[in-house]
């Protein structure tokens, strides 16, 4: 049995699984539990709930102040979403906005995004962030993989690793192991689960993957995680 915990870099609703390190996933204003050694959050203004100009502002500054909180570790999920997201001009202000967050409390960035990658490179072309970017439920095509991976984009995988035709098994077999990460989102099983199944399709081992994952881990944190852990 490893030692090393598994990673579930991205979650809504709480898992409490042994062995597990989880990311949550929550909205500006929400609560979150008191930090117990491994939950760890996100918070961000999710695409889905752009609103007015004055209510997004708003949430941004909900944003910032749960930053200060110390097992807050990532801004997101933020992004773009071409299909079910609000007010797509709005939504460029406000990824905007997250990423400029990201990059001054100088915090990772959890990435949704659909339909719109190309706008999403744009950004981080013009920014150039030092703070890693991270694409969440990632499904994009070998091609599309390496122009992104070319970028310095990292990859967070989950569902689609379950589905026999999805894209993104071709991408992750292809992606070296520093830049991967695994995921709970939308998938109705454990986190241990997804890293059997990667396993399978990367032809290693569970424990290998968890040694790898959880040294990108704490290699995205720098400093954060050393007295927290």
């Amino acid at each position: 049995m490893s030692s090393i915990p598994y990673i579930d870099i991205h979650t809504h609703p709480f898992h409490k699984e042994a062995d597990t390190i989880t990311v949550q996933n929550i909205f500006p204003g929400d609560g979150f539990a008191a930090f117990n050694g491994r939950n760890f959050y996100s918070v961000g203004l999710h695409p889905w709930h752009i609103g007015t100009k004055e209510e997004n502002n708003e949430a941004l500054q909900m944003v910032e102040e749960a930053l200060e909180f110390d097992h807050v570790i990532f801004v997101g999920e933020a992004g773009l979403d071409k299909i079910n997201g609000g007010d797509f001009i709005e939504q460029l202000r406000v990824f905007e906005a997250q990423a400029v967050i990201a990059e001054e409390y100088q915090y990772p960035l959890i990435i949704h995004c659909v339909k719109a990658m190309n706008e999403v490179m744009v950004l981080r072309a013009k920014m150039n962030p030092v703070m890693p970017w991270i694409l969440h439920g990632y499904n994009g095509s070998l091609e599309q993989t390496k122009q992104l991976m070319d970028k310095g984009f990292l990859f967070s995988f989950g569902k689609s690793l379950f589905r026999d035709n999805a894209k993104a098994i071709e991408s992750f077999k292809y992606l070296p192991l520093n830049k991967i990460f695994f995921e709970t989102d939308e998938v109705d099983t454990s986190v241990e689960e997804v890293y059997k199944q990667a396993a399978l399709l990367k032809d290693t081992t569970v424990e290998q993957l968890q040694a790898a994952v959880w040294n990108n881990f704490n290699q995205i944190e720098n400093s954060l995680l050393p007295g927290k852990m």
